[in-house]
């Protein structure tokens, strides 16, 4: 076979390593640019779903508050009571519009909603103590501790005339307990579950946690969760993907 043959056959091979050297260049370079894409797009998201939460959600928290001030200073007229509690209605399900929305990317602390619950109670003229005895928790245990926080803040401006309150985080027994204990709460029915409580025992539940609630004749409520201090794999995972 001439030699030109072999050298026209080693072009050709050359070029087609090029050529596939070049397209695989070209989908390694198309892939990074769609993450970068995607990473860029997720950003904007998150970015929306912050400034939404922190202030629009700021600014209903704001007139939920002032509505229930308003509320309880109503108490002897009773239409105008009635009317208040319809408005606090409607600002609680805006609020808890924003919040859905919002969850997908921004997660709760239990240091951030311990502070804003005793900034919250102050200006209701009430006292609280915020107590940290232990380490910082991972992630997933400081979001479920802060959602037990916050419903027990939400029940405290319901259902109670709270004057003092107390927030305290302690290592026990190789985990964590959370307690939220407050006055001026009324006896409560024990058969009786909020579907806020029910919730709680759900989520700290997927961290292999428990919630309970006492009350006591003197007119204290206390909420105490316990989790361990760090989820196994098995609890970290979701519900439906566990064995």
């Amino acid at each position: 076979m001439p030699h030109h043959v072999y050298v026209v056959g080693a072009a050709a091979a050359g070029i087609l390593l090029v050529s596939l050297g070049v397209t695989f260049a070209l989908a390694i370079r198309i892939r990074h640019l769609r993450v970068e894409r995607e990473r860029a797009a997720t950003r904007a998201r998150e970015g929306l779903a912050r400034d939404l939460h922190d202030i629009v959600g700021h600014w209903l928290w704001l007139a939920s508050v002032k509505g229930e001030l308003a509320r309880r200073r109503a108490a002897g007229d009773a239409r105008l009571r009635g009317e208040l509690e319809e408005v606090l209605q409607a600002v609680r399900q805006a609020a808890q519009a924003v919040r859905d929305v919002s969850a997908t990317y921004r997660e709760l602390s239990l240091p951030a909603e311990a502070a804003r619950a005793r900034s919250v109670l102050e200006g209701f003229g009430a006292y609280c103590s915020v107590r940290m005895d232990a380490t910082e928790p991972p992630d997933e245990v400081s979001a479920a501790l802060g959602t037990v926080v916050r419903e027990g803040l939400t029940n405290m401006l319901r259902h109670s005339k709270v004057t003092r309150c107390a927030i305290e985080l302690v290592e026990a027994g190789g985990g964590l307990r959370l307690t939220v204990v407050n006055d001026g709460a009324p006896r409560r029915d024990p058969a009786s579950t909020g579907s806020g409580l029910d919730n709680l025992r759900r989520r700290v539940g997927e961290l292999g946690g428990t919630v309970r609630v006492s009350d006591g004749a003197d007119g204290w409520f206390t909420l105490i969760a316990e989790v361990p201090a760090r989820p196994s794999e098995e609890f970290s995972r979701p519900p439906e993907k566990r064995r």
